[in-house]
């Protein structure tokens, strides 16, 4: 094995570390607690501030985590399948799909999407920080990609763009009555 195939596979486990860190935080931020975060913001929590900040506007949140777990997730593919191919000719390409999904799945899907059920809000303190950074970063990208999700939604009929006050007062008599 050269060097080139050594400096890629490292390249491949960061780059599920960083899928596995994507997938963490998405899980984390739409599953933390709105009134633990509201009650630590109010006590002065500079980083539930983020957190409320990020889930007021979860089509942003969202945009953003999946562009960069997409792109990690492509990228880590594709230097598989040049390692593979190069070690195990045409076969590679299977091996590369049969590995990567096997370690997407395990190491960057489930595990950190577990691991954030468990631990929420102190998971989402902890990401907020570094994916509203993100989602400053990737704002063009998200901004594009959102008006070619509301556009298509908008040929097939939602003509709405959020949903409907009367969802919103369910939910808040939902919470209310909890």
């Amino acid at each position: 094995m050269s060097t080139v195939h050594i400096i890629s596979l490292a390249g491949i486990g960061l780059l599920l570390i960083l899928s596995a860190f994507f997938s963490g935080s998405e899980t984390a931020l739409t599953a933390t607690s709105r009134p633990r975060m509201h009650h630590l913001e109010k006590r002065g929590n500079r980083r539930a501030k983020i957190v409320g900040k990020l889930i007021n506007d979860r089509e942003k949140l969202i945009g953003a985590i999946l562009l960069g777990n997409n792109a990690v997730n492509i990228l880590g593919s594709a230097l598989a399948t040049s390692v593979l191919i190069s070690l195990a000719g045409d076969a590679g390409v299977a091996y590369a799909t049969i590995g990567m999904t096997f370690f997407i799945l395990v190491f960057a899907e489930v595990l950190p999407k577990t691991y954030a059920i468990r631990h929420a809000d102190r998971m989402s303190l902890a990401v907020a920080p570094t994916i509203s950074a993100l989602v400053w970063l990737l704002k063009p990208g998200i901004y594009t990609i959102q008006s070619i999700v509301q556009s298509i939604l908008y040929i097939f009929g939602d003509r709405h763009g959020s949903r409907g006050n009367e969802e919103a007062e369910e939910e808040l008599r939902g919470v209310i009555s909890l």
